[in-house]
């Protein structure tokens, strides 16, 4: 016999066994075949219904005094509102069909909402029947797989319709058809509307998902038509690794028709800002169009892999993702954690490896840079949130307050990730003990550590070592993705999943194969970055020119990679841009590089202003896109480029004093700052508006002229 902690006995009996209790005595007996299941078969009929909602009584307060979980995410939760509080008065035994629970939901009684059953219907019958049979949650099942046919539809034309079947797998064999009981969520509704039934229509073309869910579990099923009206141009084409062939395989599917590949000039400029975050020499454009050999892009590429500027670029790249910032004021910690990383990009150190060592370590911060991760959180629920996000991609803080809405999280998942990290004694000094505990909101007890989606374990011992080798098995899931998945959007623009620390099968992958063999790809190669790096960036869907798409709009191009994406640069290599055009750097320091400056919570009100991701917080090229008005206003009217442009000591006055022709000034700057020469247009253009007697109207215009260059969205951007 069982002890409930309400002081209920429930008797120990078979699964085939039940009881139920009414007027203080058990009645007992066996569970029949025609028994209404709670969990599986109730629960949904709220779900659909709407009833568990977070703008009805799911919310967290609830609504007119009954309180459901979220979306069902606690069946034991939602048992105990309908059938034990306010003494049971929600249930009538004697007579089902008076229940509150039918009477209001079928608007025969007011309830301030909606009337979301008919008194006829199929899901008032099952209810009815779970009362008469003793309202109770056995759990004779448990849902084991969710079946949605078809997964992937396809048609060559729009509109188009298609109906959806959605079988239930359970634990115990059976199969139940619940296409009625399921629940259709279309992820853009403007171009696909999924109706009740199942019922999809179709009417925008592209791919759309939409997501299926039941008791607990979801299904994603895809929607494509061609985009494209004529046939796929396979002219252009170029697959240079498998990369290329899965992208063309998309491209193929949707008929978008991919641009040729970039010029060397181009390629030279987005490869250099990409792997080192400087622009190219006048110098290194004229070596490199020179060459001819035939592998000089893939040689380029591996020589800016084996130096020291793509070594301090990615140090600072890296340290964004992993949302490095400055624990209180301690900037002896902060040069510490810096230079630990440094090291390890310098190294190739393997993802799990530095991985591993933030989890494990521990000790002195001014001497352990890694250590200094555990300084940057207040508690151990912060740490949690931070290893799911980072090392995992996926957001288990929405499962904080109740289970994951949208994934398979639950507040256990949650909680018990944070007891993992309970331990932590914070401050410079950095130390561990298992013996300390966080309190689970569920049951005010201390919460039993868990990895996420596995087995408690026991408590006042220290599981970080478990989860470090969890985290980096080869088996994992997640670990491998969420790296390729921030590496993959630095350098094409976008993610494969969006955003990339929301790894989930209602957040599908433009390519998902491609983002399985990737993750393989970086085990395989001991989770290394310069291989994934070089792979991605050797590929034809890397080198791609940019701007305008042949086939639909630029935005469904550029998604499938058919061009490339224009990413704006980071303040901070906007601002070394800036000095690298103009020849006058920051504050004269002629070495101090922006993207080496470690405390970025420091860094003057220009990088501010030109979009500097904030400490602690991942940027991404998706969140550059659009730098506000503030930004714009600055670069054209503040003193970062006005006064570098007018100054004595920069390149343009220079030229102005040794009189350098206007052609050769429209020239070299056109070279340094776009990396390439300009057009016989464009110089013929500026030299008419430039060329004039007047010395001091000469240096006016030729100032405007590079204000207006460094202005524009080619400079701004890495194309």
């Amino acid at each position: 016999m069982t002890v409930k902690r309400s002081g209920l006995f429930i008797p120990r009996l078979p699964r085939w066994f039940g009881c139920i209790a009414a007027f203080g005595t058990f009645i007992c007996g066996p569970i029949t075949a025609a028994e209404v299941d709670f969990d599986t078969e109730i629960v949904p009929l709220l779900s659909k219904a709407g009833c568990n909602a977070a703008s009805c009584h799911g919310s967290a307060a609830g609504q007119a005094d009954f309180r459901l979980s979220l979306f069902g995410g606690d069946p034991e939760l939602d048992h105990r509102m309908i059938v034990h509080e306010l003494s049971g008065r929600r249930i009538d035994f004697g007579q089902p069909n008076e229940s509150l629970l039918i009477q209001k939901a079928t608007a025969q009684l007011d309830h301030g909402g909606e009337d979301v059953w008919q008194p006829e219907d199929e899901s008032v019958r099952t209810v009815q029947r779970w009362i008469a049979s003793g309202a109770q949650r056995r759990q004779l099942r448990r849902l084991d797989r969710l079946i949605v046919e078809p997964s992937e539809f396809v048609s060559n034309a729009i509109p188009a319709s298609v109906g959806l079947h959605v079988t239930a797998i359970f634990d115990d064999g059976v199969h139940r058809d619940v296409t009625n009981q399921a629940i259709y969520v279309s992820q853009n509704e403007s171009a696909l509307v999924i109706d009740p039934a199942g019922e999809a229509k179709l009417s925008m073309p592209g791919q759309h998902f939409a997501i299926v869910k039941f008791a607990g579990r979801s299904a994603l099923v895809s929607f494509t038509t061609p985009i494209g009206n004529d046939d796929f141009d396979a002219s252009l084409v170029v697959a240079d690794n498998w990369i290329d062939e899965a992208i063309v395989q998309k491209l193929r599917q949707l008929r978008i028709s991919p641009v040729s590949i970039t010029e060397d000039a181009a390629f030279l400029r987005r490869v250099s800002l990409d792997l080192t975050g400087r622009l190219p020499s006048p110098e290194q454009l004229e070596q490199f169009i020179a060459r001819e050999d035939a592998d000089k892009r893939s040689s380029l590429i591996n020589s800016l892999l084996a130096s020291d500027q793509f070594v301090d670029f990615w140090t600072h790249r890296v340290a964004i993702d992993l949302r490095f910032r400055k624990p209180g004021q301690d900037s002896v910690a902060l040069n510490a954690m810096y230079g630990w990383l440094r090291q390890q990009i310098a190294e190739d150190v393997g993802w799990n490896q530095i991985a591993s060592e933030l989890i494990l370590s521990e000790g002195d911060s001014h001497q352990s840079g890694a250590a200094t991760v555990h300084r940057f959180f207040a508690t151990a629920r912060e740490e949690a949130e931070y290893v799911s996000e980072v090392l995992m991609g996926v957001r288990l803080r929405c499962a904080n307050c109740h289970n994951h809405p949208l994934d398979q999280w639950t507040q256990d998942d949650y909680h018990g990730l944070a007891a993992v990290f309970a331990g932590w004694q914070r401050g410079r000094k950095l130390s561990f003990s298992p013996r300390r505990t966080i309190i689970h909101p569920r049951t005010d007890r201390p919460a039993l550590p868990r990895l996420p989606a596995g087995e408690f374990l026991a408590s006042e011992k220290d599981h970080r070592r478990a989860l470090a080798d969890w985290l980096t098995d080869k088996d994992n899931p997640y670990f491998a993705k969420a790296m390729v998945g921030r590496v993959w959007q630095n350098l094409m623009g976008r993610g494969l999943v969006s955003p990339v620390d929301d790894l989930r099968v209602t957040n599908p992958a433009t390519h998902p194969e491609m983002f399985d063999r990737l993750a393989d790809f970086f085990q395989e190669n001991d989770f290394q970055l310069r291989p994934l790096v070089r792979l991605i960036c050797n590929s034809a869907a890397y080198q791609r020119s940019s701007g305008s798409s042949r086939t639909g709009s630029l935005d469904q191009a550029s998604r499938y990679y058919a061009v490339a994406n224009q990413k704006p640069l980071s303040a901070e290599v906007l601002a070394d841009a800036i000095d690298d055009v103009s020849g006058v750097t920051r504050r004269g320091n002629k070495t101090r590089r922006a993207i080496k400056v470690i405390d970025r919570a420091t860094l003057s009100e220009t990088l501010q202003y030109l979009g500097q991701c904030q400490p602690g917080n991942g940027c991404s090229p998706a969140s550059r896109s659009d730098r506000g008005i503030a930004s714009k206003l600055h670069l054209m009217n503040g003193e970062l480029l006005n006064k570098k442009i007018a100054s004595h000591d920069g390149r343009l006055q220079q030229m102005l004093n040794r009189d350098v022709a206007v052609q050769e000034i429209v020239s070299q700057f056109y070279l340094r700052a776009l990396t390439r020469p300009p057009s016989n247009h464009e110089l013929t253009t500026w030299t008419r508006q430039l060329d004039t007697p007047d010395e001091v109207q000469k240096r006016q215009r030729c100032e405007d002229f590079l204000w207006a260059l460094m202005n524009t969205q080619e400079f701004t951007h890495n194309r």
